[in-house]
Parts: structure tokens; sequence; C-alpha cells
């Protein structure tokens, strides 16, 4: 075992590794050197780390076997590209759904699910489940081991950050030019995002559902350790620039009291159920910004006893990619590499 580690990032550099630079110095992981990458011409010369510029580098001919840990917080192609070079020399952690259906790709959550640790070295790749995904299990896991979940439903409303900097560029300058009674073009997404909401995230696929929704009821079903788990999944575009906020209704094998549900999320590693019933968090002045999970509004389905309606709320980049990335590898360091 190593006391220090060499990591490597790619992705979104004023997004996710932005904000995972920020929680490797706040957890005060054992970093030697950090590498951030880009594919291509960066906008970007340098990164922050703990008080110093580091240098963002071409990923194009990097060197990968000075790494131990390679993040990987990219788009499918991407990391089908250079994830396999990455893995014959270090490990990676990936965020993009590249690896759902590999078998010899196991989808960790910490706190959730941490059984594929043992299996891992077959690929050298791990999957962490998107922002969605990793908010929803970490809310229901307890749940769902002590009282039991037949059906769930969620509806998840995306900031635009969703598509990391682009998205966040996109929203600012939409809302610049409509304030200031100007035309803009759509690009990026599939409507204008600001002054609007649409329930679009990515292509759709020939039955209407797009990759995100599927994604979200495979990752949950794999996580949650149960395959008959029936989940109805739709992921709506607000605009807003970071978080993510859901409405879930959930239906458990028999009729619960709300008290013994409050308890059981009480006792959720990493959750925070706000006091009152008619209280809820916010995604402005609650979640963005820390890896924090946070639900309120808990109330019983008013036409169906085995009801429960409750909302989610987290930041899509510090909580679902940048933490749960960072918890994994602190796994992997602490017994497994």
């Amino acid at each position: 075992m190593k006391s220090e580690y060499n990591i490597a990032l790619i992705g979104d550099l004023n997004g996710a590794i932005e904000a995972t630079l920020d929680l490797l110095t706040q957890r005060d992981f054992p970093v030697a050197k950090i590498f951030p990458l880009s594919e291509g011409e960066s906008d970007n010369a340098s990164v922050m780390f703990s008080g110093k510029p580091v240098d963002v580098l071409e990923i194009d001919g990097f060197d990968w076997q000075k790494i131990d840990i390679a993040f990987f917080f990219t788009d499918i192609e991407t990391t089908n590209k250079w994830a396999p070079l990455a893995s014959e020399h270090c490990v990676v952690i990936d965020n993009s759904g590249a690896f759902l259906s590999d078998e010899n790709v196991p989808l960790i959550q910490v706190d959730v699910n941490e059984t594929g640790f043992s299996s891992f070295s077959a690929s050298n790749k791990i999957s962490i489940p998107s922002s969605e995904s990793a908010q929803l299990c970490l809310a229901l896991k307890q749940l769902h081991q002590e009282i039991g979940l037949v059906r769930i439903s969620v509806s998840s409303y995306q900031s635009v950050s969703v598509a990391g900097k682009a998205g966040v560029t996109t929203l600012a300058g939409e809302t610049a030019r409509l304030l200031n009674a100007k035309s803009i073009e759509t690009k990026l997404f599939p409507q204008q995002t600001a002054f609007n909401v649409f329930p679009q995230v990515g292509e759709f696929n020939d039955d209407g559902h797009s990759l995100s929704e599927v994604r979200l009821v495979n990752e949950v079903r794999r996580l949650l350790n149960d395959p008959s788990i029936l989940i109805a999944s739709t992921q709506v575009v607000v605009p807003m620039f970071y978080g993510c906020a859901q409405s879930v209704h959930v239906q458990t094998h028999y009729p619960v009291d709300l008290e013994e549900v409050a308890q059981s999320l009480h006792h959720s590693e990493g959750i925070t159920l706000v006091k009152s019933v008619c209280d809820y968090p916010s995604i402005i002045t609650d979640v963005v910004g820390n890896d924090s999970v946070q639900i309120g509004r808990l109330r019983q389905d008013l036409c169906d006893a085995s009801g429960l309606n409750l909302w989610i709320c987290a930041d899509n980049v510090y909580f679902g990619v940048a933490s749960n990335a960072i918890k994994v590898a602190e796994k992997l360091i602490g017994s497994h590499i």
C-alpha cells in the first residue's frame, strides 16, 4: 500500500474536475501528483489544487503508467476511447455509464452497494452511478432493506450542469440575450433553457425514453440488488445552474407508519431529513456547493396506504459525481490497492 497516489482526471474542467479537486483537498486524500487531462486543446491552461496551479495536459500520448487512479467524468464515447488504455496501468473510476452492461465492471456507490470491490481487478475499472441514481439510491436504500419497495416513480428536475460547463454557459447566455430582447438559437439542448422547463435529457430511443432515464432504472435495480423493483423515471431540465431535485413516490410491500419511515431515514448514512412534514430542502440554500443529500415533504399517499411521497435534493456535481468518485477511491486505497 502506498502512502500517496498519482491521480488523473479527465472531463469538465470547470465542473466535475474542479469540484473533485476541492473535495480531494477537503477530505485530505493522499495525493502525490495531480494530472488534469483534456482531449484536444483546452480553454484552461491550468486548474487550482491546494492553492496552486496545475497544468492541464493533453490526453493524447499521455503516459498512464505513472497513474494509480484515473477519474473519468466524460461522455460514453470519450470513455470508450481512452479508458481501455488507462485501465492497463491504473484503476479507472468512470461516471459515464459506458460499462453498465459489462459484467466485469462493478457498479459501486459507497454506503449503498460496496460488494464490487472484490471483483474490480478483472477489468481494473469501476463504474459509479449517475447523479440522479446516486441520490435516489442513498435515500431509499434503508427503506428498501427494512421495509421493501415494490415500485419507485421518480421525476428528476435537472439543472443545466447535466451538460457540464457548456450547459451553464448556455443558460447564462440565453438569459442575458432574452433579458436584452435579443433572439437565441438552441444548440446544446433540444429547447430554450432560460425561463423554460422540458422533459428531455439527451436523445430519445424508439420507445420515447432517454438514455439517462433507462440508465437510472438499470442502476437503481443493480445498486439496490433487486431486479424486480418496478421503476418509472422522467427527467426534466430546469433553468438552474447546479443541483438536482427529485419528486419521488414509492410503494412498499405493506402499509407503514410514517414515524417508522422517518426513523429509517434518520439512520441512513449521508442523509439529512428535515424535521417537519411541511418543510423541505432547497437546491439553492441547502445543497449546492456541498456533498449532502437532503429529504423533505415526507408524507403518506392520499390514495394508497402503502404509498409514500418525498422530495430529495442534492448537488449533481459535488455529491453526484465528485463525492461518490472520491469515496470509491478512498475505499480502494484503504483495502484494495
